[in-house]
């Protein structure tokens, strides 16, 4: 499954001593991906249910390239785009020395300076997640045979520095900038990310939505306040008992080293890592 996309573009200004054949540009842009485009089908749910974003809106900026010899260069645009409805330009920045750069962005609540990209994001949306302090928003349904469906919009108060990218294509460091070409890179936002089971590992996690679901109000409703309600000691199902898996096995989120408490908490931590490089390549939380 591809993950929801962010098309990484970086263009710089390199040393005025270099040699003027030996640059190369990097272009960035935005792009959602099947995830949020297609949403996630119930394949690939534990518990049976499927997804369908018709918002995933994501605040990202000040994206910085750092050469093998030190140089930095950044764009300090930030922008809030929806990246449910395809590809956003996002920047450019041009004639960085040609060779190997690492990639660096911050995912952050949007702020006075902070752009909306044409004709994809509201006023009004922009307003929430400055108030709110949400990087990330997502609106969408959910659907489950015999449970019905649901709507869900929920914020994440996400802002973290991403660095030492590795690219997903080749499993290197960044990226290449070629002499007189352009390099593209891929920022990939991963949205099952936002329904792990467990934090810390890629590894043995599966997707569930059941105990979100349980929080949804009497009109079928889905918001942050929910998650906040429903507590990982004691997760509960719609009905209040106990809730357990189509196996009768209760259901349970593995929280590793991080010190979550609500769904709210353990799903905002889970989607902290969720922006990679050209498809899987995992990028670094900076503290």
């Amino acid at each position: 499954m591809r993950g929801l996309r962010v098309a990484l573009v970086v263009l710089g200004l390199a040393g005025g001593g270099c040699d003027p054949t030996a640059l190369g540009d990097v272009t960035v842009t935005m792009s959602g991906g099947d995830g949020t485009q297609r949403g996630l089908p119930d394949t690939v749910f534990e518990d049976g249910w499927s997804i369908q974003f018709t918002k995933y809106l994501v605040s990202l900026g000040d994206v910085t390239v750092t050469s093998a010899s030190g140089e930095v260069q950044r764009s300090p645009r930030h922008v809030l785009v929806d990246v449910q409805k395809g590809d956003v330009p996002l920047t450019e920045l041009r004639g960085l020395s040609a060779g190997r750069w690492d990639v660096g962005f911050h995912v952050s609540p949007p702020t006075e300076g902070t752009e909306l990209a044409d004709g994809q994001v509201s006023p009004e949306d922009l307003a929430r997640m400055r108030e709110r302090g949400f990087s990330y928003w997502v609106e969408g349904r959910a659907v489950k045979a015999g449970a019905g469906v649901l709507t869900f919009q929920m914020g994440f108060p996400v802002d973290v520095r991403m660095v030492d990218c590795i690219n997903g294509v080749d499993g290197t460091q960044g990226i290449i900038v070629p002499e007189s070409s352009t390099a593209r890179a891929e920022v990939t936002i991963h949205a099952e990310h936002m329904f792990y089971d467990r934090l810390g590992t890629h590894q043995g996690v599966k997707l569930r939505f059941d105990a979100i679901a349980a929080t949804a109000s009497p009109e079928g409703l889905i918001v942050p306040e929910g998650l906040s309600s429903q507590q990982l000691t004691d997760l509960r199902d719609r009905e209040g008992q106990e809730l357990r898996d189509a196996k009768g096995q209760p259901v349970v989120y593995l929280p590793g080293a991080h010190d979550v408490r609500t769904l709210q908490e353990f799903v905002t931590q889970s989607i902290v890592d969720q922006a990679h490089l050209n498809g899987g390549g995992v990028c670094t939380v900076a503290k």
